[in-house]
């Protein structure tokens, strides 16, 4: 069962469109997860140094420990944000990746299934077709016997 004997079926050449545009949309996701995590791992390296900055200023300076404090606790929030936020995304890029990867599969079964049926109906009309052809025999068979005891009777006077 090669994908060539079917490629004259509606629907299976709506089938392999569909995996073709799921798997293109898969790539792109896949890649675009494994970019995400450098992306936003040197945001959140940059708001943890300057976390950790603020906070040196804030004990180094004991007279500017407010103004110190206030600029650490806004670094600490952004860290935090951007900590959530990649966790966030990944989570999402990662959600639809799974889905994608589960609608490529469902749409390779659906095709395998599709195959399966149009071969199932193919059998069904050999088998058909050679049913005729025997009841056809069967048939030519009776009709030759009948003529030919028709012959036989008219030989033998029995007519």
């Amino acid at each position: 069962m090669s994908d060539s004997d079917y490629s004259d079926d509606k629907k299976i050449r709506k089938i392999n469109s569909d995996i073709e545009k799921f798997k293109i949309e898969l790539q792109k996701s896949e890649s675009e997860l494994s970019g995400i995590g450098a992306r936003l791992d040197g945001e959140i390296d940059r708001y943890r140094n300057e976390a950790k900055s603020r906070r040196d200023a804030y004990e180094a300076i004991l007279g500017r420990t407010r103004e110190a404090e206030g600029a650490w606790k806004v670094a600490d929030k952004k860290y935090k944000r951007a900590a959530g936020k990649r966790d966030k995304e990944i989570s999402n890029v990662q959600k639809r990746v799974d889905g994608l990867g589960k609608r490529v599969r469902n749409a390779e079964k659906t095709k395998e299934k599709r195959i399966r049926d149009i071969e199932k109906d193919k059998q069904k009309q050999v088998d058909r077709a050679k049913k005729d052809r025997a009841k056809e025999m069967d048939r030519l068979k009776a009709e030759e016997l009948d003529r030919v005891e028709e012959e036989k009777k008219r030989e033998l006077g029995m007519d």
